[in-house]
């Protein structure tokens, strides 16, 4: 398995198939793909496409790469009738959240700012001429929705069984041999050194949205990078973490973040209905498990 630092977390890369060399070069084009993607839509580096539109005054051309991220976003968002939202970049930044995250970086002694309400229903996106133009209050962050389409679009460049895992935004082919699929451990949102349980994936792919780990103060209230696109506030929910089985990780990550704002019954209801699978751990210390999913209990 090889790992490296990319997207401000940790990236691993395994393919039991393939020899020594082979998953290094694997690991190493795994690498260049999330360097670019990276360079390009941080909305955090000033010189990324990304931030070039954040702070457009007009409309602006966009490549066709960018153009394609937006229409899925925007997509993601109208099926979730707007939970899941690109457009709270500015929410985040009220939050507190205006540079990438380390530990103790965004605490500041001044309470957190509230948000005008965004959408990215409000932008407009051309898709014939690739021209986008924005409100001026609309931000756009396409966080770790982009991770996941990433490790999805980097598990297509292994040739057999692989596993990428992004910071937990996961892709799980094949398995490795003499096993059914690969063990995904589910870690205890309580306390980071222990784990819950594990789960089996094989073609599928696995995401979790928690609050436990990005977490800073903004005054006396604690924060988290979890947005509620109706509050415009970190979210308020009865969930500690959500863990989302689902075909792609880009899929698995949006409805992680679905699911952790809507909260345990809402939340679980809208990942049944979608055919989709989940591990679902409560304040109260309760776990419940949705759909065709056993968590094999450490």
């Amino acid at each position: 398995m090889w790992t490296f630092r990319a997207m401000n977390t940790d990236v691993a890369v395994a393919a039991p198939d393939l020899g020594d060399d082979a998953e290094r070069e694997l690991a190493t084009a795994v690498g260049d793909l999330f360097a670019r993607t990276e360079r390009r839509f941080s909305r955090f580096l000033p010189d990324s496409e990304l931030a070039a539109l954040n702070r457009a005054g007009g409309p602006v051309d966009v490549s066709a790469d960018l153009l394609e991220l937006l229409m899925r976003a925007r997509r993601h968002a109208a099926a979730t009738e707007g939970v899941f939202e690109p457009a709270v970049g500015a929410a985040l930044c009220a939050s507190g959240y205006d540079r990438s995250f380390a530990p103790g970086a965004l605490d500041r002694e001044e309470a957190a700012a509230t948000a005008t309400a965004a959408s990215i229903a409000l932008v407009d996106i051309d898709a014939t001429r690739s021209r986008v133009a924005r409100p001026p209050h609309v931000q756009i962050d396409l966080g770790g929705f982009l991770k996941g389409l990433t490790a999805d679009r980097a598990a297509s460049l292994a040739p057999g069984a692989v596993m990428v895992d992004a910071g937990g935004d996961a892709v799980l082919r094949g398995a490795p041999a003499g096993e059914e699929g690969w063990t995904v451990d589910v870690e205890d949102p309580r306390d980071a050194a222990r784990t819950l349980g594990s789960i089996e994936v094989r073609d599928g792919a696995v995401a979790t949205s928690a609050a436990n780990r990005r977490r800073w103060r903004r005054g006396a209230r604690e924060m988290h990078h979890l947005i509620d696109p109706r509050t415009r506030a970190p979210a308020e929910t009865d969930l500690l973490q959500a863990t989302v089985i689902a075909p792609t990780a880009e899929l698995a990550d949006v409805m992680a973040k679905v699911a952790f704002v809507l909260g345990s019954e809402r939340g679980g209801h809208e990942l049944a209905r979608r055919g989709l699978s989940a591990v679902l751990v409560r304040r109260d210390g309760a776990v419940r498990t949705v759909g065709d999913v056993e968590l094999r209990h450490a």
